[in-house]
């Protein structure tokens, strides 16, 4: 029996504001591909999250995350995959970040 499985990536920003109360930027979470395997698959989960000081006691979170599928004797390949998209998709999302909040202040 086949199993069908999507590779996920979960992206959510929130702005904290010195009062401690929060504004979710972005949550989102999108396929990103959809493998087909002949057993079930082993999943790799990376979260990868930095939190930005933006002054004034105010700060921004950040947290990338990616769920791969994949088969157990390919977990390691997996992981080195799941832990370079998260960085790269990670520092992508803090530059779009602070680029926004120097346009549109919260």
């Amino acid at each position: 029996m086949k199993e069908i499985r999507p590779v996920v990536i979960t992206v959510g920003n929130r702005f904290v504001r010195s009062d401690g109360s929060q504004v979710v930027l972005k949550d989102s979470s999108e396929v990103h591909e959809v493998k087909e395997f002949s057993t079930t698959p082993a999943t790799v989960r990376r979260v990868f999250g930095v939190t930005l000081n933006q002054g004034n006691y105010e700060s921004t979170r950040v947290d990338v995350g990616v769920e791969v599928p994949c088969y157990l004797e390919d977990v390691e390949l997996a992981d080195e995959w799941a832990r370079a998209f998260c960085e790269k998709r990670l520092k992508e999302e803090a530059l779009a970040l602070k680029s926004d909040r120097k346009k549109n202040p919260i």
